[in-house]
């Protein structure tokens, strides 16, 4: 399978196509295609989604993907590696990127069509999308600057839909693939901090008692309520280890780990190898 290689940070490019020219690929940044104009088809890991106007699709690195356009296309990229996030300088900031884009593009029960994006935002997004372009072709003072704020917008508004879609109001749920759904949507986007992903914590956000969510859980998942939150961390941390520079020390803070030896042993459990034997072997 073609690999495509990005070194940039940032690469903004508009396409107008009858047919695709692309193989069957993945790649090694982030990619956000927006559907200005066309019709078609576009396979993501085996899945076929058809694509109309306005259509939003989130590519990971791990994902591959291939179009097959039945009318002439209107295409925008937004693709990005984690050079954007920030590896120099406020770790703050990068730490809110990755948690940003490890919501948005790692989530596990997330598919296309799954995303039900409100009509306005849906509206907002395609508006920020112009600006970037017009910032894009236009040179100009802050141009970079404009356009890394109005990425971070989109994401926001993308992010704020992908929770929307699984949130449900506690109260009144009536079928219990809803309730784990929402259960596991809390746990992806809350994994960062510890205290949050307690049993008690849990039990209390969702009005169950310990002993009744840990039961549920694993009866609808098939799997613990830890247990899939250290599998989810383990993701997380394989990610970070490959796709970005941070240092080990870094990844097991930002995941929520109690320090680093705490990181190497859960990793080496599930890997059989160091986070840093991990990184030198892929």
């Amino acid at each position: 399978m073609k690999r495509f290689k990005q070194y940039l940070p940032l690469e903004i490019l508009e396409i107008n196509a009858d047919r695709w020219e692309y193989p069957l690929h993945n790649h090694n940044y982030f990619e956000i295609i927006f559907i200005k104009s066309g019709r078609g088809t576009h396979t993501i890991n085996d899945i076929v989604y058809e694509y109309s106007p306005s259509d939003i699709f989130l590519i990971s690195p791990e994902q591959y993907h291939i179009f097959d356009i039945n009318k002439k296309t209107n295409f925008v990229y937004l693709k990005f590696t984690e050079l954007l996030f920030g590896e120099e300088g406020n770790l703050f900031n990068k730490e809110k990127w990755m948690q940003k884009m490890e919501y948005i593009l790692f989530n596990p029960n997330l598919t296309h069509n799954q995303i039900k994006y409100d009509t306005t935002d849906k509206s907002n997004i395609f508006n920020l999308v112009e600006i970037i372009l017009k910032e894009h072709n236009n040179y100009d003072s802050y141009n970079d600057e404009i356009i890394i704020d109005t990425l971070s917008l989109i994401l926001n508004l993308i992010g704020r839909n992908i929770f929307n879609s699984y949130k449900v109001d506690i109260k009144s749920i009536e079928h219990e693939n809803s309730r784990v759904n929402d259960i596991l949507s809390y746990i992806r986007l809350n994994v960062y901090n510890s205290e949050k992903m307690k049993i008690e914590y849990l039990a209390e956000v969702f009005n169950m008692s310990k002993n009744y969510i840990s039961i549920f859980f694993k009866k609808q998942t098939g799997e613990s309520i830890q247990k899939y939150i250290i599998n989810y961390r383990m993701k997380l941390a394989e990610n970070r280890l490959l796709k970005t520079n941070s240092t080990i020390s870094e990844i097991s803070y930002e995941l929520g780990f109690a320090d680093e030896s705490h990181f190497n042993r859960q990793f080496k459990k599930y890997h059989n190898t160091t986070p840093g034997n991990f990184r030198v072997k892929k």
